[in-house]
């Protein structure tokens, strides 16, 4: 936790689709998909070809979300084009069941997670090697880790009460969302306070704009 405060991280990040919302808003938690599955929970499955080898883990990533890997996950899944990123507490970090993996995972089916401070440190190496490798420049900023598709990986649930915000793509996504929520499910307000961020769910601009030390638009949504 000093190391990553010295590096000004401020939150952690989970993607999720709309329709797994009620889910996590009903049972107060955010579960892995072998959990869910187990407990016959309704969620609609982000990744069905599970490369990473982890189905029991908890994908989440650090200050913004994987959008490289969302564009792949949308491509796949037509009928369901609504997601949502679920800000979180950075002191999940200090878990013990926590395992970080220095570029996506589906490499090499989670071969490279590893615990604790070193696990942490290696997210931020001078360079992340791979079929494209990764490198820090010269305005890469501290709390951004070196390849974009960096992962922290649970093996249990988060709570509710460390979700932070939920990130959607525009105002008319909020809106709708928002309205399923409270119309046909009862729940809206049980929704952490809603922000409205569409640079944070476009790859190309994220990336480009995280590398050279700035950051993206997120406003508050009025509800």
């Amino acid at each position: 936790m000093a190391e990553a405060r010295r590096r000004g991280i401020t939150r952690l990040c989970h993607l999720t689709r709309s329709a797994n919302l009620p889910g996590i808003l009903e049972t107060g938690r955010i579960s892995p998909a072998r959990d869910l599955r187990r407990n016959g929970d309704a969620h609609r499955p982000a990744d069905l070809l599970r490369l990473d080898g982890a189905e029991g883990r908890l994908f989440l990533s650090i200050e913004y979300p994987n959008v490289w890997y969302l564009r792949q996950a949308a491509a796949r899944d037509r009928l369901f084009r609504g997601w949502v990123v679920l800000t979180l507490d950075m002191d999940l970090l200090a878990r013990p069941d926590a395992l970080f993996v220095p570029y996506n995972s589906a490499r090499d089916r989670s071969a490279g997670a590893r615990p604790g401070p070193a696990g942490f440190r290696a997210l931020f190496a001078p360079s992340v090697p791979g079929r494209l490798p990764r490198t820090r420049g010269p305005r890469h900023p501290d709390w951004w880790p070196t390849d974009d598709q960096a992962e922290v990986q649970l093996t249990g649930p988060v709570p509710l009460s460390a979700v932070r915000s939920v990130l959607f793509r525009d105002e008319q996504q909020a809106a709708q969302d928002l309205f399923v929520l409270s119309a046909q499910f009862g729940m809206g307000g049980l929704l952490p306070p809603a922000v409205v961020a569409p640079e944070v769910f476009d790859a190309p601009v994220l990336s480009s704009t995280v590398r050279t030390g700035g950051r993206v638009r997120e406003t508050p949504y009025e509800r």
